[in-house]
């Protein structure tokens, strides 16, 4: 018996392995709404000041990058209901349905002037985006965190992965496409339905996601066993400090910030060039999103394929990352909503690669961390990786800004000047796609996690019962 079959340790069924999936569905339903509608509704519909609303989004942005440690040092720790529930499972439950239903309030604005009550507004987008940002770190970081706990086979993490690529997919679709069904320019009662929509659609997915969250028996146990023979109480400052001495992981959440400024421009660009550059309704993005939804649900069955023959996730994660930000520099030459739906496709395919493979390198980054540290921290973990991922949204959001009033942006006027959209295509393609190929160039030189590496760690992490 070879040396990976005799670590592999349970497995899990399908319908398991796709409940705990929907939470990528959930997770990037959140990155596809809110990065689509919330900047651009406050900027276009509301009308306040670009700057007043760059700094509300940032503030938020920082409180989301604090939270995410913290909460994450916070749940890591075993309580009274650990040995019933699990470390994960009452977090999960706790979190997501709260967090569903504020969606609705981020669009119920105060009705005032923004010339005179601006600040008002301001103050009111802080609050609901501070309580929407806790809600979801509470569930997010806990689920993020179970499954390099939960799933331990190797081929067994990609077939994971790559299910919650399918699911992180249509989260995606369901995000940016569903709200044009209900949402007309002009119209800001049109937000509110679809924020009422899309919170019954997160409250439906966030109940069927739930039983996949569920921890066996034995790994508890297990946890529970370990804490008492490892036990080490670290602060989250200390922490932090030690998870960056980490080379692969300090590598790793360096990608997902630069694929995370990526997807942040692409997605909150994405009405802006609809409206201005292309001069389409909303409803255009359904065509634009379908065509993603096509391209990364064909070709990810594939990718799970290719990546389970190749056995190298280094590769893998690195054709993704460079084919992705290729596609995505192509936007600068596209003037149609034909030419825009071809590219997006295209966008997708790579979209799909880095999908299948994020989770795993997560999951192998993780590994190494437990085997150095002597004790698992996941949710510490995640929580410093969501850290330094977060602060890409401020990131996004200064872009934003910065370009708008740097090429003379209007949003009082529906027809820009040349400049002005030349910028929209500056933060949706030029920008991000170069982030994402630097990203690619940092990971391919200096990550080392082989294969033979991982089997040693995961001998490892057998030997000393984590």
């Amino acid at each position: 018996m070879s040396e990976r079959e005799e670590i592999t340790e349970k497995k899990h069924g399908f319908l398991e392995i796709n409940s705990y999936s929907i939470s990528q569905g959930l997770i990037n339903f959140n990155i596809g709404a809110f990065g689509a509608y919330v900047f651009f509704f406050y900027e276009t519909e509301v009308l306040l000041n670009v700057v007043i609303l760059a700094l509300a989004m940032s503030i938020y942005a920082a409180w989301d990058a604090i939270n995410d440690p913290c909460m994450g040092n916070l749940t890591d720790r075993s309580f009274s209901f650990t040995e019933k529930w699990g470390r994960r499972f009452p977090w999960v439950a706790l979190g997501v349905f709260p967090w569903a239903i504020l969606y609705i309030f981020i669009f119920t604005v105060p009705d005032v002037d923004p010339n005179t009550g601006g600040w008002l507004i301001f103050t009111y987008v802080l609050i609901i985006l501070v309580a929407y940002d806790t809600f979801y770190t509470i569930w997010n970081i806990n689920s993020e965190a179970l499954m390099p706990f939960k799933f331990r086979d190797f081929d067994e993490r990609r077939k994971v992965s790559g299910i919650k690529a399918i699911w992180g997919i249509i989260g995606l679709v369901l995000g940016i496409a569903v709200p044009p069904l209900f949402v007309e320019y002009g119209d800001k009662s049109s937000y509110v339905m679809q924020g009422i929509i899309l919170a019954i659609i997160a409250v439906i997915l966030g109940a069927l996601m739930l039983p996949g969250h569920r921890e066996d028996k034995t790994l508890i146990g297990q946890y529970l066993e370990s804490v008492q023979e490892h036990k080490k109480d670290v602060s989250f400052f200390r922490a932090l400090i030690e998870s960056l001495k980490k080379k692969n992981f300090l590598i790793m959440i360096t990608l997902h910030f630069l694929y995370s400024i990526l997807t942040g421009l692409l997605i909150a660009s994405g009405n802006y060039f609809i409206r201005y550059n292309l001069k389409e309704d909303p409803s255009a993005f359904l065509l634009v999103m379908l065509s993603y939804l096509i391209a990364s649900l064909a070709t990810i069955p594939i990718w799970i394929r290719v990546a389970q023959k190749m056995n190298n996730n280094k590769k893998m994660i690195t054709i993704g990352s460079v084919f992705m930000g290729l596609m995505v520099l192509l936007i600068m030459f596209v003037n149609s909503l034909i030419s825009f739906i071809i590219v997006i496709g295209l966008v997708g395919i790579g979209g799909g690669i880095f999908f299948v493979m994020q989770d795993v390198i997560n999951a192998d980054v993780i590994d190494e961390a437990v085997v150095l540290d002597g004790v698992r921290r996941e949710g510490t973990y995640f929580g410093i990786k969501f850290f330094i991922g977060r602060f890409s949204n401020v990131c996004v959001f200064i872009t934003l800004a910065v370009v708008h009033i740097a090429t003379g942006f209007n949003p009082v006027v529906e027809n820009q000047t040349p400049l002005a959209l030349w910028g929209i295509k500056i933060h949706m393609s030029l920008i991000p796609g170069i982030a994402l190929l630097i990203g690619a160039l940092i990971f391919w030189k200096w990550y080392d996690l082989s294969t033979d590496r991982l089997d040693e760690i995961q001998a490892k992490i057998k030997e000393l019962k984590f």
